[in-house]
């Protein structure tokens, strides 16, 4: 006896419109919770980088120190250009500009800029082949000759010029990540350095090295 095709005795079930709802919920839910961490972990690798970074320029500092009586660079103005630092330093002490740029610049570019925060306004602090020409850098260099009366700076005028070596107070910055105060924080959550602010190469940190 022929029989026909075997009949399922139970029909399939669509997906309701409460359960795609749900689904997207979970999903969005799950997102939100991931978000902050990712951003966090990709953030606290930047600073890892930038730690890096000011690490190595401060070792070139001292192999440039040793063998130029005990003084490091002395640059003409603290910030852009910094001609005098990167000529001292790159390329018998560090084989590449790399490590003068952070890894959050372009998170601090808007500010470099603009002369709404303190600052004159019309720097740059970004990796791009125009700044490393002509010496625009990330990271700030205190051992310099005078004061750009525009930046404000952890110092006062009495310190200029501002000559650091090997003998000075180990309570000296050398380099900072950024010095602006007043500045919001970034949107990856660090903020413009001032005193005591953000990723920082004092003489302690170099010799400590």
């Amino acid at each position: 006896m022929l029989h026909g095709p075997p009949q399922s005795t139970r029909l399939a079930r669509g997906v309701t419109l409460i359960e795609i709802l749900v689904c997207m919920a979970f999903v969005a839910g799950l997102g939100a919770l991931l978000v902050p961490v990712l951003t966090s972990t990709r953030e606290e690798a930047r600073r890892t980088v930038c730690v890096s970074n000011l690490r190595q320029i401060g070792m070139a500092l001292l192999m440039y120190a040793n063998a130029n009586d005990s003084f490091f660079p002395l640059e003409e103005q603290c910030g852009n250009p910094q001609q005098r630092l990167v000529d001292g330093l790159v390329p018998r002490y560090l084989d590449t500009m790399d490590v003068f740029y952070c890894p959050s610049a372009e998170d601090m570019e808007a500010y470099a800029q603009s002369n709404a925060y303190g600052g004159p306004g019309g720097d740059s602090v970004i990796d791009t082949p125009k700044n490393r020409k002509r010496c625009y850098i990330t990271y700030r260099y205190f051992s310099v000759e005078r004061r750009d009366t525009r930046m404000p700076l952890p110092l006062t005028l009495s310190e200029y010029p501002h000559i650091l070596d090997t003998t000075c107070p180990n309570n000296r910055w050398l380099m900072s990540d950024w010095v602006r105060p007043d500045v919001r924080s970034s949107r990856t959550g660090r903020r413009a350095a001032g005193v005591g602010e953000g990723t920082s190469c004092s003489l302690t940190a170099v010799f400590a090295l």
